[in-house]
């Protein structure tokens, strides 16, 4: 039984683990590509009006 709940907390911390390396990544991209825009001024000229 001990065993069991072992595997099942093991397993749900692998999953967690997996999903935040994933968010992780995706935020690193879209920083990437903020930054970028940044530095072109697409934030502070085009974007103000477009939003």
């Amino acid at each position: 039984m001990l065993l069991i709940v072992l595997l099942i907390i093991a397993l749900a911390l692998v999953a967690g683990g997996f999903v935040l390396h994933w968010l992780f990544i995706a935020a690193a991209i879209v920083a990437l590509i903020w930054l970028i825009s940044l530095f072109a001024g697409g934030i502070g000229r085009a974007g103000a009006r477009r939003w």
